[in-house]
């Protein structure tokens, strides 16, 4: 008969991983065929079925793309999934902006010194255009606060590393959420223009491929952001 529900989806579970490792081993790009079900099948030694129901799992979690009677396709990777999960996490702590920061910080800071010690010149020269821009928009919070996310994903990009990059992304719609808040409580309380000097000394620091003053720079700045997002949130200690 048939096994019982548990054991089938563990077997689910063990074939999605199992063409998760066969994606990466034979490097299949985005847009790219898997082999068919039954080749699978074959592979894994599991029934067509299980390959099947593996296969929807992916494609319900973004991860291949199903066609009716064609192989399964490799899809363009996006961070829907990171984001899904981390906003949920933040949610559990019940100081969403605070817990984001947290996580943030590090990141940041980490991304400013590799940025300075990995960009070319031109890309520093270009994160410099970037801030002077952004100082034609200070007037404009919404503006301001997308011209503050890309700079963040600009840095992030010169830091060469992807996986910074995703994790950047993934918290990207939070983050912009968090950047309005900060600029609305320092609009009110006299506080507008700090930022942008912060961004400027950050941008100089990377620009100069000064990793430890790139990284002190941003310390300051998520010390700062930190410090707003804490008298927002819990206004009470």
């Amino acid at each position: 008969g048939m096994p019982p529900a548990s054991a089938s989806s563990t077997l689910t579970a063990q074939v999605q991983r199992s063409i998760l490792d066969l994606i990466e081993a034979d490097g299949l790009e985005p847009g790219q065929s898997l082999p068919s079900t039954a080749a699978m099948s074959e592979r894994f030694e599991v029934s067509r079925p299980v390959v099947r129901e593996a296969l929807s799992a992916l494609h319900a979690t973004g991860v291949v793309e199903l066609m009716n009677g064609r192989n399964a396709i490799v899809r363009q990777l996006d961070d829907h999934l990171i984001s899904l999960f981390l906003t949920r996490a933040l949610q559990a702590t019940g100081e969403p902006l605070a817990a984001l920061m947290e996580v943030r910080a590090p990141l940041e800071i980490q991304a400013a010194r590799l940025a300075a010690e990995r960009a070319t010149a031109d890309a520093r020269a270009e994160l410099v255009d970037e801030v002077h821009r952004m100082a034609a928009l200070a007037d404009d919070r919404y503006a301001y606060a997308l011209a503050d996310l890309d700079l963040h994903r600009s840095i992030a990009d010169l830091a060469g590393n992807p996986a910074l990059l995703w994790f950047t992304g993934a918290v990207r719609h939070r983050v912009y959420e968090a950047i309005v808040q900060v600029r609305q409580h320092r609009a009110e309380h006299g506080l507008l223009g700090i930022e942008h000097e912060q961004h400027e000394a950050i941008a100089s620091a990377i620009a100069a491929g000064d990793a430890p003053a790139a990284e002190a720079a941003m310390r300051e700045h998520m010390a700062s952001v930190s410090g707003i997002v804490a008298a927002i949130e819990s206004p009470g200690r």
